[in-house]
């Protein structure tokens, strides 16, 4: 687990100096235990490849960047949770191997599947995000895992070059890559907290798409090329539930072994929601005789704590719990380290616990695993629920749902209790849209249309998550899923669970994210994720005994805070500096008039804009850190 960084420029440049060691340097967080760095040329260009690493597999001899003999080389973020698999096949084909790590392994594989189209990139179970060069093609890869659990940066320079990086505050340590903000892409976050995933902050410089590569080849840089696509799962035909349930808890397990391998110690972050308590108790079913370190939040806001869930886990697991209790004074304390850690805005303040949560786990391991991707994958979330109402809903007069029920909902006093009937009431009603991709973005989204149009001085322009495209499943329940996975999952969860786990020199691993488990739940019809109004159907039904029910069966709780309280609160006075004076009012396209009116009446409890007036706090203390231009 690390950083990487790398440059592609024409030998007839300019020495720039030492920009490679400058973003490393702005990496060094990711990666503590070490530095590394590989020069080679070639008729017309300079490549240079950067480590920083984070020991977890092979701590003697996995230092990177990596070369083979023949001058391969490669600078890889990530692991590769099959290459126990993999490498005897490769001792089999005649690869001979230095090193026990992973990253060994993916070196070799990737040179014995060069003369596919998608280089044996489909085999790997992993995350993953890398480099690789080939003399041989004097080709460059840039891939990312099949989740977007690791995240890799790139810009194309003007001389055909390329720079890449693990983060954008690195990437743009490099004097090519440009500073000029995008005002399109900041419309979608407003709108959704989170950039869409092929998009960032600033304009010509792209994130790799999760499941895709491109490759770089004198001067020429291909698009993004999907090596997995999520709608290739194929159906399941089985239908008797005590077989699938076998199937189910034989992927997790599996995953959940492959992802303990380790030469350091490894924890649990146990939230005492469903999926992290599988996590957890598939861990100790695996090593029953290994200790075992927990890790929780706990809220002084009884709306928002659920630690006596996860301390009943620990009990009944017998793990070595650590709990670290969230209130007022630790929120500010953590704040600016919070979201100095983003590297780029990203809006879900479920990032300041989860900061403080991969703070304290650092403080005892250097690997935890987690439970994200679970409601991806098993329709977790409320909305999935508010599309069965709406089907009820949906066949109501029209002027009953576009009129009257949002009038008399509008007409609820403020709620800031979490997810009160008045929130769920008016988010339900008055994002109602009859498509129901755009209805389930909007009921997901923080800003919705008709503030972000009043926000924005463009106006009726709309993100281009909108436009998002629907992964074809004969079901639309999969369909809503795949939309999450492919833009929530790694645009939000994945990238604030990264960034704030790097912070501290931590490692997070996803056992619901492993490749065959996700092809395989998508393969499943939908009604054995949601049945008869229950979430997670056949996950509950598959860990019941190993999980108790007063676990499984309980009401669903988010990773939230009391945002609304805090923002009128604490941050109130923040807030109002960003109106005296903020570099976000240099952005021409936003409008200071419409947060302000925002502002007014989140703080006169007549509507409740904290996730709006969240995002521009996020967006303020972005741009305070980083020299940054208006863009267009």
């Amino acid at each position: 687990m690390c950083g990487i960084a790398g440059i592609v420029q024409r030998k007839a440049d300019p020495d720039r100096g030492d920009v490679l060691g400058e973003m490393l340097n702005a990496l060094k967080h990711r990666g503590p235990d070490g530095t590394g760095d590989w020069i080679t040329t070639t008729k017309d260009w300079k490549i240079q490849f950067g480590h920083k690493r984070l020991s977890i597999i092979d701590l003697e001899t996995g230092g990177q960047p990596l070369g083979a003999q023949d001058g391969r080389q490669i600078t890889f973020n990530g692991e590769i949770f099959n290459f126990l698999e993999l490498r005897p096949k490769l001792y089999e084909l005649g690869y001979q191997f230095k090193t026990r790590s992973d990253t060994e392994v993916l070196l070799h594989h990737l040179d014995a599947h060069s003369s596919e189209p998608l280089r044996g990139l489909e085999h790997l179970n992993a995350m993953f995000a890398f480099a690789y060069w080939d003399p041989k093609t004097e080709e460059l890869l840039l891939a990312r895992d099949h989740a977007g659990i690791k995240p890799l940066y790139y810009h194309r320079t003007a001389s055909g070059g390329l720079v890449f990086s693990s983060e954008l505050t690195s990437l743009i340590q490099h004097p090519e890559v440009p500073r000029n903000i995008s005002t399109d892409s900041l419309k979608g976050y407003f709108f959704a907290d989170y950039f869409h995933p092929s998009e960032t902050v600033l304009k010509d410089v792209f994130k790799l798409l999760p499941g895709h590569f491109v490759v770089w080849r004198d001067g020429n840089l291909s698009k993004p090329i999907p090596f997995w696509k999520l709608e290739n799962s194929q159906i399941e035909s089985e239908t008797n539930e005590e077989i699938l349930q076998e199937r189910l808890r034989h992927y997790l397990e599996q995953a959940v072994s492959k992802q303990l391998v380790s030469d350091v110690p490894v924890g649990i972050f146990l939230s005492g929601g469903i999926d992290s308590s599988i996590v957890a108790a598939l861990s100790k079913k695996l090593r029953p005789n290994q200790a075992i370190k927990t890790f929780s939040i706990a809220f002084e806001e009884p709306d928002y704590d659920e630690s006596i869930f996860a301390q009943q886990m620990a009990d009944q697991l017998k793990t070595e719990h650590v709990v670290e209790t969230m209130n007022q004074g630790l929120l500010l304390d953590s704040l600016d380290p919070a979201l100095a850690s983003l590297d780029e805005p990203m809006a879900d303040p479920s990032v300041l616990p989860t900061y403080v949560l991969c703070r304290l786990a650092a403080r005892y391991v250097k690997v935890v695993l987690g439970g994200d991707g679970g409601d991806e994958l098993w329709a977790g979330y409320p909305t999935y629920k508010a599309h069965e109402l709406a089907k009820i809903y949906g066949k109501s007069p029209r002027i009953f749902r576009k009129s009257l029920v949002p009038s008399l909902v509008s007409r609820l006093p403020v709620n800031h209790s979490y997810q009160s009937f008045e929130w769920k009431a008016k988010r339900f009603t008055q994002r109602w849209d009859d498509d129901v991709v755009r209805r389930h973005l909007r009921w997901m989204s923080s800003t919705d249309l008709p503030q972000l149009n009043q926000c924005f001085i463009s106006g009726i322009k709309e993100p281009s998550i909108l436009n998002q495209k629907v992964l074809s499943f004969s079901e639309v329940g999969n369909s809503l899923l795949a939309l999450d996975f492919t833009t929530y999952m790694s645009g939000s969860v994945l990238t604030k669970v990264d960034r704030a786990s790097m912070a501290h020199g931590l490692e997070v691993r996803p056992p619901f994210l492993d490749t065959n488990l996700i092809s395989w739940a998508f393969s499943l019809p939908y009604h054995w994720k949601r049945r008869s109004g229950e979430s997670k159907f056949l996950l509950k039904s598959s860990f019941r005994g190993l999980v108790p029910d007063t676990i499984l069966l309980r009401k669903k709780k988010g990773f939230g805070i009391p945002l609304a309280r805090w923002l009128k609160g604490p941050l109130k006075s923040r807030l109002a500096q960003i109106f005296e004076s903020s570099p976000v009012w240099e952005i021409a396209d936003l409008s200071p008039n419409g947060f302000r009116s925002c502002f007014e009446r989140f703080i006169s409890n007549k509507e409740d804009h904290s996730r709006t007036l969240w995002a521009l706090l996020v967006l303020d203390h972005w741009m305070r850190r980083h020299r940054v231009s208006h863009g267009g």
